[in-house]
């Protein structure tokens, strides 16, 4: 515990102040736009709807037109409310969760782990921590649970934001009463934020292995970001995009299958780069992402276990 607390002490620095800024910023500056476009669809008529003479459809191609139409205005309708619910000061923990789960928190991530890490070869001060500590598999362990839990902190930070400005940017929007009771806007946050704690265990352990290979600040976080979004770019293509394990975060998160006109409030910013084709199941990405959070933590080990350390 000692060892946690001081790797915990060493991501007290500018760098994790700033980007915990950041990102509870970007949530915030989401959120404004969000609200402001949800105020514009509650203030403007849905349009006229067609009749089938006018389409010059008939029989079972008119219902399928009109079924679909229906469907467009209770959307258009329902977006304001929806956004009110997501703005909500408990719900607002299932915003943050599903923004940190996905691409933000990923790069977020990123930088903490090339200067946590990645660092402690650049600043050559890793073998004076394993000369204290002489186990390396102990220096790595306190390593990952201490980016983990700057990752949770994002979380946290991200939801304390929201659900200061949510609040103000309803009323000022004039947005409708949001359609769930405050036991099911926690207990969606709840839900929310207990899986996107898996989400960022797997974040940092990519980041933990990125930092033994790479041995420096820069390849770190470049590694990072860059496995990240190899995978997202992975995920576009039908054929694999099941085995995938972007496609296997949006399973464990529940994020929609290609979510999103950017005109709304986004969940995530991760399930509109993915293939609506071929998704795995809620289990099947709990499985995914143990087996790969697994296989970068023993990799990590073998190759730190391995490696020399001068300096």
């Amino acid at each position: 515990m000692r060892l946690l607390g001081a790797e915990l002490r060493k991501l007290a620095r500018p760098l994790s102040w700033g980007v915990a800024g950041a990102a509870a910023l970007f949530c915030v500056l989401l959120a404004v736009g969000g609200a402001h476009n949800a105020a514009l669809a509650a203030h403007t008529p849905p349009g006229h709807q067609p009749t089938c003479p006018e389409l010059r459809l008939t029989g079972a191609r008119c219902g399928r037109a009109m079924t679909a139409e229906r469907a467009r205005l209770r959307q258009f309708t329902a977006q304001p409310a929806q956004v009110a619910g997501q703005l909500g000061p408990l719900a607002a923990g299932a915003e943050a969760a599903g923004l940190m789960a996905s691409l933000p928190g990923a790069l977020a991530l990123a930088l903490l782990a090339g200067a946590h890490i990645g660092g402690e070869w650049s600043g050559r001060t890793l073998k004076n921590v394993l000369t204290q500590r002489g186990r390396r598999w102990q220096v790595l362990a306190a390593k990952l649970a201490s980016l983990w839990l700057a990752g949770a902190a994002l979380i946290a930070v991200c939801w304390a934001a929201l659900a200061i400005a949510g609040p103000v940017l309803i009323r000022l929007d004039h947005l409708p009463a949001a359609h769930q009771t405050a036991a099911q806007a926690l207990g969606l946050a709840a839900a929310q934020a207990g899986r996107a704690l898996l989400v960022l265990a797997v974040f940092a352990a990519i980041g933990l292995l990125a930092a033994v290979l790479t041995r420096g600040t820069i390849g770190t976080t470049a590694a990072t970001a860059g496995t990240l979004i190899c995978l997202l770019i992975l995920a576009t293509l039908p054929g694999v995009a099941r085995w995938t394990p972007a496609t296997w975060v949006q399973a464990w998160m529940r994020f929609p299958a290609g979510q999103a006109s950017v005109t709304t409030l986004p969940s995530n910013f991760w399930s509109r780069f993915i293939s609506a084709t071929g998704q795995p199941s809620h289990l099947a990405g709990l499985a995914g992402l143990a087996t790969l959070l697994a296989a970068c933590v023993l990799a990590a080990m073998v190759v730190f276990g391995r490696s020399d350390v001068s300096g």
